[in-house]
């Protein structure tokens, strides 16, 4: 009997599985716990997460659905989760109904193997479906509405041109939806004319731009603000010391074009003796009251002895 792909969805619904998550409160400087402003952005509370189920961490690119209730992650090894956020008097103190479930492929199937299963960006699109980048075997994949998470059978959408010339483990790293729909996409170790590889346009329209950047600084994830700017997200890696330097930059819209070498102002720079992860993720949402909320997720590398899985909450400044 053949399947059709809305039996293939809801199969992978119900593959959706809860994972039982432990928070505990970080600060934002452990040195000096009242510290609650770094540069533009003011601290609203943070979690470190952990849980005995294995499949739990490598988070590498997050969104916040609208109204700022759950929010929405992909992970290395080719997985979704999804959470509510727990919030106390506007802190962040919790997160409950935590679930996880496979990205599938266009087939209804989970790909195998690292290469195939490496998600490393997540677009929110209006109509509440997920665009999905893959690093390593690089493409994207469209997944349909209707649940809040990536969890049906996807499509294959067109790729930026000449994406397979990407570095194996430096594609496509932020993928966002710009005001009026256009999409924005960065590399993260493609290099070319001392700029960071990207596009904008769209699935059918890709052009090429370039981000400039810093000494080892490199584009980890973005995300729009609720007029258009887009917020970076950066972070130096050093193979001796790990994550040295992490920073959030704010591009403004009206320079987002094609053949622009995308500058932008700095926004917040987390660096020693402030926690500092391998933050791979930032989403902001607005609030009824006009509060913009921006949100930092780390990737731990499934290394849960070396690295944590923190999710931060502040409020950006004018």
């Amino acid at each position: 009997m053949p399947v059709f792909p809305a039996a293939l969805a809801l199969s992978s619904a119900l593959a959706a599985e809860p994972v039982a998550v432990r928070a505990s409160p970080v600060s934002l400087n452990p040195q000096d716990p009242g510290q609650r402003v770094v540069g533009r952005l003011e601290y609203r509370g943070g979690l470190h997460l952990v849980s005995d189920d294995t499949r739990f961490g490598g988070l590498s690119s997050i969104r916040v659905l609208p109204g700022g209730e759950r929010l929405v992650a992909v992970t290395d090894e080719g997985l979704w989760l999804s959470a509510r956020l727990v919030q106390q008097d506007g802190r962040l103190v919790s997160v409950e109904a935590v679930e996880m479930g496979p990205l599938l492929g266009p087939d209804g199937k989970a790909p195998e193997g690292k290469d195939a299963r490496d998600a490393e960006s997540l677009a929110l699109l209006p109509d509440g479906s997920f665009i999905v980048g893959y690093e390593r075997e690089h493409r994207l994949l469209r997944y349909p509405a209707g649940t809040g998470r990536p969890d049906g059978v996807p499509v294959l959408v067109p790729s930026p041109p000449d994406l397979e010339k990407a570095p194996f483990n430096g594609g496509i790293e932020a993928l966002v939806v710009l005001r009026g729909g256009a999409l924005f996409a960065l590399t993260e170790y493609w290099i070319e004319k001392d700029l960071v590889v990207g596009w904008t346009g769209g699935t059918d329209r890709w052009k090429r731009l370039g981000l400039r950047f810093e000494g080892a600084l490199r584009p980890s994830d973005g995300t729009t603000l609720p007029r258009g700017d887009l917020l970076i997200l950066e972070r130096a890696y050093s193979p001796e010391r790990g994550v040295v330097n992490v920073r959030v930059r704010q591009i403004a819209h009206f320079i987002i074009r094609p053949g622009s070498p995308l500058g932008g102002r700095l926004v917040a720079e987390f660096a020693p003796p402030l926690t500092l992860e391998n933050y791979e993720g930032i989403a902001a949402v607005q609030d009824e009251g006009g509060e913009v909320h921006v949100y930092l997720a780390s990737d731990d590398n499934l290394n849960r002895e070396h690295q944590r899985t923190l999710l931060l909450k502040f409020a950006l400044r004018p």
